[in-house]
């Protein structure tokens, strides 16, 4: 994950968090035992009946790309497993326990929804397509993966607004005026929240990874591949789909986390990246965002 010492700069910055929602702390909790009952499970997150309208919304989504109708807690427990339901329930809580009147502001300015679920999609679609024996990790990384733009407009407030609109959207430069102004980026604060809510390794590396480290292999993440897809996806929801030159595809063009996703064996050619992404992405943009 982060360097410790970028990880304690963005702590100390970034100051208090909502602490983690306490079903969202039972979840995890009980699905740790990989033979934990399905109703007991159930019986945690039907306390709270918003959330599960929320987790419903979210796996019959055609982001999410489920087969069937999903149309209780307990079909989805049976269909998704508690894994994957934990997964979700997970994505929307932490989502939830960040919003407040001033992120209200950011989710209605900022492409965000768009965006974010873009990117879960896309991450869910190509980690199906590989057989990376994913459980939702893919989809809710994906969808979370810009959470730190969210703590720092929460917790830093307009001079952080204003370094957002100043970076018009380009990854690069916002990277960069953040490290500039605050010494760590939104995926160090990712990171921050990941650590302080004890979640789980793997997320917290995926939402790091997100965007290239300098001096920092995929390789070092929990879940390499995990990281790579969720890179990847990002590029690819920000990459011009219309654009004629193939290696203007910064997402088909990313050696490094292709070579992680196939063991660096028998890579997919360029053409192949291309034509997979594209449809992938396509398919995506007709389809509404799971906004919640």
């Amino acid at each position: 994950m982060s360097s410790r010492k970028s990880l304690e700069k963005a702590i100390g910055r970034i100051g208090d968090l909502p602490a983690i929602p306490e079903v969202v702390s039972q979840v995890l909790q009980l699905t740790e035992d990989s033979n934990v009952a399905l109703a007991d499970v159930s019986k945690v997150i039907e306390r709270d009946p918003a959330l599960t309208a929320k987790l419903l919304k979210v796996s019959n989504s055609p982001y999410y790309g489920m087969k069937q109708v999903v149309g209780t807690l307990k079909l989805a427990l049976v269909i998704l497993g508690a894994r994957e339901v934990r997964n979700i329930v997970l994505g929307v809580s932490v989502v939830d326990s960040l919003r407040d009147k001033t992120t209200e502001r950011f989710f209605e300015h900022m492409d965000f929804w768009n965006h974010s679920a873009m990117v879960g999609g896309l991450a869910k679609k190509a980690g199906t397509r590989f057989n990376l024996g994913l459980q939702g990790e893919d989809f809710i990384s994906g969808l979370l993966h810009d959470i730190g733009k969210i703590v720092m407009w929460r917790q830093i407030g307009r001079p952080y607004e204003a370094l957002l609109a100043g970076a018009g959207g380009h990854s690069a430069a916002l990277i960069e005026a953040e490290k500039e102004a605050y010494d760590f980026d939104h995926a160090d604060a990712a990171a921050v929240l990941a650590h302080k809510w004890n979640l789980p390794d793997t997320l917290g590396d995926a939402l790091y990874y997100h965007h290239p480290r300098e001096g920092q292999s995929l390789g070092d993440a929990k879940d390499p591949k995990l990281a790579a897809l969720v890179q990847i996806a990002n590029q690819a929801a920000h990459d011009n789909w219309a654009a004629e030159d193939k290696m203007s595809l910064i997402s088909c063009a990313n050696d490094a986390a292709w070579n992680v996703l196939f063991d660096n064996k028998k890579v997919m050619e360029l053409d192949d990246r291309v034509s997979l992404l594209s449809g992938y992405h396509t398919e995506l943009a007709n389809a509404p965002a799971p906004v919640f």
